[in-house]
């Protein structure tokens, strides 16, 4: 008998065409099975004294093992749903929601996920479901830009916008998408802003600026960020009395970009990076302007340049040394924006500036998360900081003849090392 028994399952087992048993329409059958075995049990514990079962109406489910059919009874009297296997109206396992949100956040467009869920044998996932699916997330984005930071202060402030492309009215256009990184007295790093906005107004950087204000971002002592004139004057308005640091990345470029000559440009490359190559404020002041000068000297305009944002692109040198690195350049904004551009290559282009914000949100929720498990800046060195208003003073000749000695020592070696 129990022979018998073994050869009737093995011969309702699901085998592919090579002979091997196929186990996830295994899994399928078994899962399914097993859930509409549950909601039998159910229904008979409800029907009691004078109620019968009425027959079944039948659902499908999305799983992560394919499309089940759920038989789920009917009733003479009352009704019978199973609320904790499914939502009701809801035709997807809320697992399958979760791995098609992972999978979306991380970069993979609802074309290939459709793609890759049809290798997996799943049932057919459309785009359009995809994208109905993915709609949660929503609220988390929703979330992320409405949290409010009441009695909490952020010294340091980064700023930045970076470019990706949708289409607005039937035409594919560049859109800004704009990100506020703030430190906390913490310690800890998080983007406390997103938004859609024109980088090159001032109006709309304002907008966004006072939106983090009204949430509660207070406390600011400087703010990193390149030199758009419509940012820059924003951030004066909004922050008052905080520091503006010039990006030098930024400003390294801006130099550059003044020379065609392969040899003046690495002269110039060279003079600033000893600059920023030292640490103590004196000697750091005393060469960025023998940098100037040296500059100057090649390109009038260009030194001009250097000379001008001399103040903002020194402002980290009024904050504790240890802060100095973090401060100088917008690096942390720029690995943001390049994580955010590694995930949306694959949309190439969006359909429209909301599907843009979902994904772009959902990145900087998923980044949070990591963040805010590590500390970025060490806590004690943040407590009451505040730009030193100490005059720097005169800087002695010795530091002058240093700093000569030095930028003119990087600029051989590195026209030693082009020759």
């Amino acid at each position: 008998m129990d022979t018998l028994q073994e050869k009737e399952a093995m011969q309702n087992l699901p085998f592919r065409e090579d002979g091997t048993i196929d186990l996830v329409e295994l899994g399928r059958r078994q899962l399914e099975a097993m859930v509409n075995q549950i909601m039998d049990w159910q229904a008979d514990e409800l029907c009691g004294e004078g109620n019968r079962r009425n027959g079944y109406r039948e659902r499908g489910l999305l799983t992560p093992v394919g499309e089940i059919t759920l038989r789920i009874p009917k009733l003479r009297e009352g009704t019978y749903f199973p609320d904790e296997l499914i939502r009701p109206y809801s035709r997807v396992d809320r697992a399958m929601v979760a791995v098609v949100k992972e999978v979306y956040v991380r970069g993979l467009s609802t074309r290939k996920i459709e793609k890759a869920a049809d290798a997996l044998e799943f049932a057919s996932l459309s785009p359009s479901r995809v994208s109905r699916m993915t709609a949660d997330l929503d609220e988390e984005v929703a979330a992320l830009n409405a949290r409010r930071f009441d009695g909490m202060a952020f010294p340091y402030l980064w700023l930045d916008a970076t470019y990706l492309s949708c289409r607005d009215e039937g035409h594919v256009q560049s859109k800004g998408v704009v990100t506020a990184i703030a430190c906390g007295e913490d310690g800890s790093r998080r983007f406390v802003g997103l938004g859609a906005v024109d980088t090159e107004s001032a109006v709309s950087w304002k907008a966004f600026l006072l939106g983090l204000r009204r949430r509660g971002v207070s406390g600011v002592r400087c703010v990193v960020s390149d030199a758009h004139d419509g940012l820059v004057q924003a951030i004066a308005e909004v922050f008052q009395g905080a520091a503006w640091q010039r990006c030098i990345v930024h400003l390294e470029r801006d130099v550059a970009g003044w020379f065609s000559r392969r040899e003046d440009k690495l002269t110039a490359l060279a003079a600033m990076k000893a600059v920023f190559a030292e640490r103590d404020p004196q000697l750091v002041r005393a060469a960025y302007r023998q940098a100037t000068g040296i500059i100057a000297g090649l390109k009038p305009h260009a030194g001009e340049l250097l000379e001008d944002a001399e103040a903002d692109a020194l402002a980290y040198l009024d904050f504790p040394y240890e802060h100095h690195v973090r401060l100088r350049t917008n690096n942390v904004q720029e690995r943001a924006n390049e994580e955010i551009k590694r995930r949306t290559k694959v949309v190439g282009v969006f359909p429209s500036a909301e599907s843009m914000m979902r994904l772009v949100g959902s990145v900087l929720v998923d980044v949070n998360e990591e963040w805010l498990e590590m500390s970025f800046i060490d806590a004690a060195s943040l407590k009451g900081v505040r730009r030193s208003e100490c005059d720097p003073g005169p800087i002695p000749d010795d530091v002058v003849e240093k700093a000569r000695i030095y930028v003119m020592a990087a600029i051989e070696e590195k026209l030693g090392r082009a020759a």
